[in-house]
């Protein structure tokens, strides 16, 4: 984008103690720390930026009973791993936060967001191999072409 068509809109300032001053704009790289001029030797104060931070909610009233007699109970659960909807999102939530190793990360995820959490008995199980089973005879009858191989009349009038 070209220089003259950029807008740029400041946030605010920000005091990082008693002689440093942190203006803070929309865009990074538009983001400065300024110093009083008695006090230009001094060290700046160190800030962790917000992409580092990940608050502890309290567990959503529906999960609450999940969570129950576990340390997330007290503590609570980091607000990255509540805002995860897929199991996709949640396999690369277990690889970005814990230590698991990688051939775990696929059942972790089916478990909190898929289809593990449920369980199988082997009623479900009989359920979906006979669903399964109709599904392919359906498919395969539908592509099935016949030729039939009967006298036929051609009249020209």
């Amino acid at each position: 984008m070209p220089t003259r068509m950029r807008h740029i809109n400041m946030l605010g300032m920000e005091e990082f103690g008693p002689h440093h001053k942190c203006m803070v704009c929309d865009d990074p790289k538009a983001s400065f720390v300024f110093t009083d001029s008695g006090h230009c030797g001094t060290k700046v104060p160190e800030f962790t930026p917000l992409s580092k931070v990940d608050y502890n909610l309290m567990p959503p009233p529906e999960l609450s009973e999940v969570y129950k007699g576990t340390e997330f109970e007290k503590k609570g659960l980091p607000l990255s791993f509540l805002n995860v909807r897929t199991v996709d999102e949640g396999e690369q939530w277990y690889r970005e936060n814990t230590r698991y190793p990688n051939c775990l990360l696929p059942m972790l995820a089916r478990y909190q967001w898929g289809d593990l959490r449920h369980g199988v008995n082997k009623k479900a199980v009989k359920n979906a191999k006979k669903k399964d089973k109709r599904r392919r005879a359906k498919a395969k009858a539908k592509n099935k072409c016949h030729i039939k191989y009967e006298p036929c009349v051609v009249t020209f009038d």
